[in-house]
């Protein structure tokens, strides 16, 4: 259910969300190399980057606390950025429950602005989306934070903050497209409910974020082995013409050609995308998280719903959605997965894979052999899985830039309360790309972005970080 998967603890995910693309500007959220969006760096604000610099951005959606984050991983201006308070159905004292979440999640950067998915405005069961002008961002201060008042009153947004609503149940994931246009993942399914009940195909909706127009495409489409409850989105190729979706209520994921979201209107733009479902065939698995693997294929993962410490499986689908050989094992102990990325080194491809809720959390490397395999837990990075306060964190959120050498990490609690503070932490990691990550760590650094931000205040909701579920990186400049 939600409250253990989602929102209690969950990367545009993301994908936030994502193999990495080579040369350019670019961005990644939710693990998904994303090198579509806007290339000119504000001149102010909290997304800014001085002339002449390269600046890496971590945009991070504080989802379980109504609120975006801003923070500088390198260049001049490291550090914490600033914030956006998205707390529009208003939290008393930090409560979310019921009704009150709005759930900021998915992240694109483009053009235009800073675009943010909301998965549970105007209402629980209807999501939008918000976007943000670089006009309006570079207008604000940095290291503070943009009030909501600033942008939203008496229950409608103010010029030139605007929202689309999309009127779909939980909109959550989103990829940029070549074209400017918006892949917006749908679940479709009520995430408070049983995970049995998830029987409604996901949709793809192409959105265009200038002029608010959605076009939408049931992934039913594909057949009675559709995708139902469609989760994350990665990038399969570096051209950005095909996509992979995550299908938890259906144990597999769907591979998607999108070469023609770009033509025409968003509705033909949308009736354009086929593909096909790649199948897992254990049931009743969760089957969330997937990463690209280089050659238009997929790795795949699959474990079990609740904490039975029962093995789970890695999976590898080629572009055709055909089985690569056998699977792969996820040990018991490593319930539950969380995010992937394709992590390229010198001598081939690598996967990092979060993992949570047990005693095993962190990142682990999984080979590309037939079958896939963890090869390696980052034994280095166990003391930053504990919060300045003590208590536990649980890796959830990755991305990746896009050179593949550096790497976003959100951490929170594994069961945040509704009404509580918590101090969950956004890691920035330096990685050595020619080190085999099988053999040995390549984690050459580590920065606590969180460390130059607000403390958490018990008595002060909008310090809290109970969840960085997604992370996004924008990278400016040389």
């Amino acid at each position: 259910m939600r409250r253990s998967a989602l929102v209690t603890w969950l990367v545009c995910t993301g994908c936030p969300n994502d193999g990495p693309a080579t040369g350019g500007d670019g961005s990644s959220s939710t693990g998904t190399a994303d090198t579509t969006g806007g290339t000119e760096a504000p001149a102010s604000g909290p997304l800014s980057c001085p002339a002449g610099e390269s600046c890496t951005l971590v945009v991070v959606s504080q989802a379980f606390d109504d609120r975006i984050e801003f923070y500088g991983a390198r260049g001049s201006q490291t550090g914490y950025r600033g914030a956006i308070d998205l707390d529009l159905k208003p939290n008393p004292m930090g409560d979310n429950s019921g009704d009150f979440l709005d759930e900021p999640y998915g992240l694109a950067i483009g053009d235009d602005g800073l675009d943010v998915l909301v998965g549970h405005y105007p209402a629980r069961q209807l999501g939008s989306m918000v976007s943000f002008p670089h006009e309006f961002l570079a207008a604000q201060p940095e290291q503070g934070t943009i009030a909501k008042g600033t942008f939203f009153a008496e229950g409608s947004f103010t010029a030139p903050v605007r929202d689309i609503e999309l009127g779909e149940e939980e909109p959550i994931f989103m990829l940029t497209h070549p074209s400017g246009r918006l892949l917006v993942g749908v679940f479709d399914n009520d995430l408070f409910e049983a995970e049995s009940s998830w029987t409604n195909p996901g949709q793809i909706l192409v959105v265009d974020p200038v002029s608010g127009e959605v076009g939408k495409r049931s992934l039913g489409m594909l057949g009675e082995d559709g995708c139902a409850g469609a989760w994350s989105l990665v990038w399969l190729d570096d051209a950005h013409t095909r996509i992979g979706v995550g299908c938890d209520g259906d144990e597999g994921a769907a591979l998607l050609d999108v070469s023609q979201v770009g033509q025409g209107s968003v509705a033909d733009a949308a009736a354009s995308i086929d593909g096909c479902i790649a199948d897992a065939p254990f049931p009743d698995k969760r089957v969330r998280y997937l990463a690209p693997d280089g050659d238009g294929g997929i790795l795949l993962a699959e474990n079990p719903t609740t904490a039975t410490l029962d093995d789970g499986h890695l999976w590898r689908f080629d572009a055709e959605c055909g089985a690569i050989g056998g699977p792969g094992t996820v040990p018991g102990e490593l319930w539950e997965v969380r995010e992937i990325v394709r992590l390229p080194f010198a001598g081939g491809t690598r996967w990092l894979m979060a993992t949570g809720r047990t005693a095993a959390r962190g990142l682990h490397v999984v080979s590309d052999g037939n079958p896939a395999q963890v090869c390696r837990t980052l034994d280095d990075l166990a003391p930053w899985w504990t919060a300045p306060d003590g208590g536990e964190l649980h890796p959830f959120a990755l991305a990746l830039d896009h050179e593949g050498r550096g790497l976003a990490v959100g951490a929170g609690p594994v069961d945040p309360a509704d009404d509580m503070p918590s101090d969950g932490r956004v890691y920035w990691l330096e990685l050595d790309d020619t080190v085999d990550p099988c053999t040995a760590t390549p984690v050459t650094s580590v920065v606590d972005l969180t460390a130059s931000a607000p403390a958490v205040v018990a008595d002060d909701p909008s310090t809290w970080r109970r969840g960085p579920n997604v992370v996004y990186v924008k990278q400016y400049g040389p």
